[in-house]
């Protein structure tokens, strides 16, 4: 029974151990909250003592030593969780769509839409493509073909010709589809896409 003062109002400990231990309120909370502690208040109780009991995830994890698998692979895997690296252009004209209500795939749309515009701009502009006619896979020739404008950043013809390939591939795959059609992607889709499309702006701007 833990009391309002901070500690134990009743202990007993390992054998010759007779210090009660301090154990603060956000303890126990956060204890709790990671299903090792239940806790049971009584409302009418004028010390406000709460009653602790071990469940047997504490037994558990104190046998483990409170060994835990390294999951912080997931933030890696889930990069829209944390936007701060987020290219500054999706971040300006996609998040605001998505702040109006992120389960609507409706909005999803429009955000991917937004991002396959923002990524034919920065071919243009890191391309240096002066043609405003040029748009999709004759944009992404202008810059990555034999003549193109970034020919002269590739040490190998076959890395020229893969990123060629790869940004074609997305303009026609899915830039072109949300540009001439609805297509409601759901979040989780629509979400891997400005992933995706914050890596090829990255990629690009390496290549500036």
């Amino acid at each position: 029974m833990w009391g309002v003062e901070g500690g134990f109002l009743h202990y007993e400990g390992a054998p010759g151990f007779y210090k009660t231990p301090e154990v603060t309120k956000g303890a126990l909370d956060a204890l709790a909250a990671n299903q090792l502690l239940h806790i049971r208040t009584d409302p009418s109780d004028k010390f406000s003592a709460r009653y602790c009991t071990l469940t047997g995830k504490a037994y558990e994890a104190v046998e483990s030593d409170f060994a835990a698998p390294d999951t912080s692979f997931v933030r890696h895997l889930t990069p829209l969780a944390d936007i701060t690296a987020l290219d500054a252009d999706l971040k300006q004209r996609c998040l605001p769509i998505l702040g109006a209500g992120a389960a609507d795939p409706k909005l999803w749309d429009s955000a991917v839409r937004t991002a396959g515009v923002i990524l034919e701009e920065r071919l243009r502009e890191v391309g240096r493509i002066t043609d405003p006619q040029a748009v999709g896979r004759d944009l992404v020739n202008k810059v990555f073909g034999k003549a193109g404008t970034l020919t002269g950043k590739f040490t190998h013809d076959g890395e020229r010709e893969g990123h060629r390939d790869l940004y074609a591939g997305v303009v026609g795959a899915f830039r072109n589809p949300s540009a001439h059609r609805l297509v409601d992607p759901t979040p989780h889709d629509g979400g891997a896409f400005i992933v995706f499309v914050n890596l090829l702006l990255k990629k690009l701007d390496e290549l500036r």
